[in-house]
């Protein structure tokens, strides 16, 4: 097997996760998480490439109870067919049409395109209950074929880890890393060399300074026409600054402008941690619309409890257009760098999803609707997982692995019960290597991104399509839950 347990272990752990997401991001307390190794940090250079950073919010609920995947005729049409021709506005599948009466089952199938096919690539469906015509969008285009023609065994694996990457027993929102490896298409989950900050809240939803104006405003306290810059990290309690065009304002007079603007006259706003804010939200730092009695925005402010920060840009003009290059101060006690990479900001690893969602006869119930619409078997409690093909594994840095997996694939997390997934224990046992899950804690394809590969379920057969997730923050997915639940360090005990 291929995880010799390193010397510095640290070392070994640190890239992004996204989550699928999915995926699915977060909101647990800093102290219950270790920190990385200090080259975790180093901020990347380059443009923003592809990349696999998705949201997290498919409630476990709607996962393991909706009339289309765990339908078994249901499930068998979906698995046996193209997307677009079966739910096909005017000519698609009547049984799946029917299907879709249950929101569940429509709220699983915008999660299945949108892990299965690209970006820019939709599944137009007509809602049975409204009569409109919608789409479903693609985003991590991990079974391209699908739209069209029958899905690989391959696929059907791929997309069964993605959406169980993605779901979350409360449907929180949180944005996750998801790495894994295609070696038909090696670029597929390489990660981002400079990550932008998160437009929604898992609390409250859409930041709403993302939004466009719908009038004209000026100024920096307006909550609209705003858009996220970078993300950079700082050492808690110093002072931090940075500008795009401007002396900091404590320094008029000794020191450097920082960074540059073009276009339009342009402001700024910082926020903690990896998500956007508004002017009056907890997350606010601090706002610029000029310094030094000049319209140059730069902005001093103290290094958060969390170490992140992140910014956001507008012109000062809603009605205009502008750009900034962020610059901050560099070589002082805060040891500030900005533009992270996805692998610097989405560090901790929780685990590997896998297994197989599209068998129909490894179902443990069904949910159906029925021609007079009542949809049958939706009240269910199943004892263990609904999908007796599908399976997860911890990441050895967490506490309480096996609390943790039940509160993150089951409905039920406190009975274990209606669970989307078998939870089978570590990825990765250092101490007793024959207990571990998974042959590699990083495949060969994607070199050094930490993704567990060759994951095995309790029976012992091999799953070579593994999707490991990575969270900005440890307890983001498991709130209102005891911190012990959700603590994460850098060795296992």
């Amino acid at each position: 097997m291929n995880f010799p347990r390193p010397a510095n272990k640290t070392a070994s752990l640190h890239f992004l996760f996204h989550p699928l997401a999915l995926g699915v991001m977060l909101l647990g307390a800093p102290g219950c998480q270790s920190e990385p190794p200090e080259e975790a940090w180093e901020p990347a250079s380059g443009t923003v490439e592809r990349e696999l950073r998705v949201a997290n919010s498919l409630t476990t609920k709607a996962l393991v109870l909706n009339a289309i995947s765990t339908n078994p005729p249901a499930n068998d049409l979906v698995a046996g067919g193209g997307l677009a021709s079966l739910f096909h506005p005017i000519t698609g599948n009547s049984y799946l049409q029917l299907q879709l009466r249950d929101v569940d089952a429509q709220s699983f199938m915008s999660y299945l395109v949108s892990c299965a096919l690209p970006a820019g690539h939709t599944v137009a469906w007509k809602d049975p209950l409204t009569l409109t015509t919608r789409t479903w969008e693609g985003k991590a285009g991990l079974c391209p074929q699908w739209e069209f023609g029958v899905p690989s065994d391959v696929c059907k694996n791929r997309v069964s880890a993605c959406l169980l990457a993605r779901n979350n027993a409360l449907g929180r929102r949180v944005e996750l890393s998801m790495r894994g490896e295609d070696p038909l298409q090696p670029a597929l989950f390489s990660l981002e060399s400079q990550t932008r900050p998160v437009e929604y809240d898992p609390d409250y939803g859409r930041v709403p300074s993302y939004d466009a104006c719908t009038t004209a405003q000026s100024g920096v306290g307006r909550d609209c026409g705003w858009k996220g810059d970078f993300i950079g990290r700082c050492i808690p309690g110093q002072t931090v600054r940075l500008g795009a065009g401007g002396r900091a304002p404590d320094q008029c007079m000794t020191g450097p402008s920082l960074g540059t603007w073009s276009g339009a006259r342009m402001v700024l706003r910082v926020c903690e941690g990896n998500i956007g804010c508004d002017s009056a939200g907890t997350r606010y730092l601090g706002q610029s619309q000029g310094t030094c009695a000049t319209t140059n925005a730069a902005v001093t402010f103290t290094c958060p409890a969390s170490g992140f920060f992140n910014v956001m840009s507008a012109p000062y003009d809603s009605t205009l257009t502008g750009n900034v290059a962020v610059a901050v101060e560099t070589g002082t006690s805060a040891g500030t760098l900005y533009r992270l990479s996805e692998k610097a900001v989405y560090r901790l690893r929780e685990g590997a999803y896998y297994g197989n969602i599209f068998d129909s006869k490894a179902l443990a119930t069904k949910v159906s609707v029925e021609e007079s619409g009542r949809i049958v078997g939706k009240e269910q409690t199943i004892q263990g997982s609904v999908y007796k093909k599908m399976f997860s594994c911890q990441a050895p840095e967490w506490s309480n692995d096996a609390a943790y997996a039940s509160h993150r694939v089951c409905a039920l997390p406190e009975s274990g019960a209606n669970c989307a997934a078998k939870a089978v224990g570590d990825c990765v046992n250092y101490n007793n290597p024959l207990a571990s899950k998974c042959g590699k804690e990083d495949g060969t394809v994607v070199v050094g991104d930490g993704d567990f590969e060759e994951c095995s379920d309790s029976e012992g057969r091999t799953w070579m399509e593994p999707i490991t997730v990575f969270l900005y923050e440890a307890c983001g997915l498991t709130p209102g839950t005891s911190p012990d639940l959700c603590s994460w360090r850098s060795t296992k005990k």
